[in-house]
């Protein structure tokens, strides 16, 4: 007999893949597509839903390919992508504006004249008013792109475009719904007065389900472009940082995960929803049903270094020499602490703990003995040291984690996880699958069809012999960057105003 196999799509900020697993959890194949937005003046990044439209059924493609030379029979489908960006579509999905992407911060002016409603959103939705956040893009196309809007049949994100790409049906997860500043959490549904306050009407917003269901089933024609069964299920298992969570086997309170991307999010567990009096640590529903996520997320970090290698390191290499891997090299040979360069990571405005949206990146410190070596390693340890201040903000609400398991594709460069380590003063565990997103669909999925009774025997059998590296603190690392930490927010709250 043939054995059961499931494809996850993974859509990310600047690419996307499709992955084959088997029924114990491993991958079969990875088919994978560069798709990044565009980054526009004012604030604006955007991004043509065509690509996704033209790149799903490739991916899908690539993978029912091997899986047909495997013997191996695929029977489900599951999705899951970034949040909080925003595409209004007709009523044949077809999109009719181009995507306003998460990092977007056209609508700064609108969250401004908002301010006064932060504390009745928050205490209802577990976020503050953002740019980041769906609703206000939603809003502002109805005040700046009102032809665009009258005719807009649903405002969709892009998990749930491609869903209805795949499927023909107009839903999403409440994963997902969390991240619009438009759901409630504790009715777990879309809520009426926040909708009235942001000026939508919930008519264009999608049905929900819970992250993990099948949201429809595959259509004839994507079923002929990607050579895969028509009919089989297609389950939305939440959004991409929830199911880096899941990946990563946080199911509950107890543990903490940082996955570093385009940006980073630390995330942990929670069985309520649960409030930060100062409302800059996030609460979300998680990919596991009934239990929540509570989130701080530093907007910029993976792009941050992505433009440092563009603008700084242009020279051309030999062949099969990375400029990763220069770059690294460069800021290896740098002390900690980076001669004294500081590197405020706020290409796009700053995210946990303090929200401002208005701030700005800064290297802080430079003078004429300066390298791009300091200036690398300041990127890497500007990066920790915002997600170390974000890790004492969580640990206020929900206690210490004594290790912190990390992934992304920051991660593969050891030195990142040194410094993240000696900045955390703890150990730093990392799968050897250092993208776990892709395997949290596959857990969520995995359940939902019936190859295993829970989430934990799900991991387990995905995880059982999986190396991790451990990366251990250096006690006197730790102590220049506990200095530097403190240095840091006083430069940021002086730059900034925030005193």
């Amino acid at each position: 007999m043939p054995g059961k196999a499931i494809i996850t799509i993974d859509i990310g900020t600047s690419s996307l893949r499709a992955v084959l697993f088997n029924e114990r959890g491993r991958v079969l194949a990875v088919s994978r597509r560069d798709n990044p937005p565009d980054y526009l003046d004012g604030g604006r990044v955007q991004q043509n839903s065509d690509t996704w439209r033209a790149l799903v059924p490739e991916v899908l493609k690539d993978c029912a390919e091997h899986a047909g030379r495997l013997g191996t029979k695929v029977t489900a489908l599951a999705l899951t992508a970034q949040r909080s960006s925003v595409i209004p579509v007709d009523a044949q999905g077809k999109a009719l504006y181009p995507a306003i992407m998460w990092q977007d911060t056209r609508t700064e002016g609108l969250c401004t004249r908002m301010a006064t409603s932060h504390s009745l959103v928050y205490g209802r939705t577990g976020l503050r008013i953002s740019p980041v956040f769906s609703a206000v893009k939603m809003a502002w196309l109805k005040e700046n792109e009102n032809h665009v809007y009258k005719v807009t049949r649903k405002m969709m994100g892009i998990q749930d475009f491609v869903i209805h790409e795949l499927t023909g049906t107009f839903v999403t997860d409440r994963s997902l719904a969390s991240r619009t500043n438009l759901f409630n959490l504790h009715t777990l549904d879309w809520d009426d007065e926040l909708v009235s306050l942001f000026g939508i009407e919930r008519k264009l917003l999608c049905d929900v389900i819970s992250p993990g269901d099948i949201a429809g089933y595959l259509n004839a024609a994507q079923a002929s472009a990607s050579g895969l069964p028509a009919g089989i299920p297609v389950i939305s298992a939440g959004g991409d940082q929830q199911c880096a969570a899941l990946g990563l086997g946080l199911l509950g309170p107890g543990r903490m995960i940082a996955n570093t991307g385009t940006g980073s999010y630390l995330i942990t567990g929670s069985l309520t929803p649960a409030a930060d009096p100062g409302m800059g640590i996030s609460c979300n529903v998680a990919a596991v049903p009934g239990t929540f996520i509570l989130e701080a997320g530093v907007l910029t970090s993976g792009s941050v270094y992505q433009w440092f290698r563009k603008e700084f390191y242009r020279e051309p290499l030999a062949e099969g020499v990375s400029k990763y891997a220069l770059i690294d090299a460069e800021a290896a040979a740098s002390s900690p602490g980076a001669n004294g360069v500081i590197l405020l990571p706020h290409f796009r405005g700053r995210g946990s703990p303090t929200w401002n949206p208005a701030a700005k990146g800064a290297f802080l410190n430079l003078n004429p003995g300066i390298t791009r070596g300091d200036m690398a390693r300041s990127i890497l340890e500007g990066i920790a040291l915002e997600m170390a201040e974000n890790i004492e903000a969580l640990e206020a609400m929900a206690g210490k984690a004594k290790s912190i398991e990390v992934s992304g594709g920051m991660t593969t460069s050891a030195l990142y996880n040194h410094i993240q380590a000696d900045c955390y003063g703890r150990t730093i565990e990392r799968p050897d699958d250092a993208e776990a997103t892709a395997l949290g669909a596959w857990i969520s999925c995995a359940v939902r069809v019936g190859l295993y009774a829970s989430f934990g025997k799900a991991y387990e059998a995905a995880t059982e012999g999986a190396p991790h590296e451990e990366f251990q603190p250096n006690p006197s690392n730790f102590a220049v960057y506990r200095a530097l930490a403190e240095k840091r927010k006083e430069q940021y709250a002086g730059l900034s105003g925030e005193h």
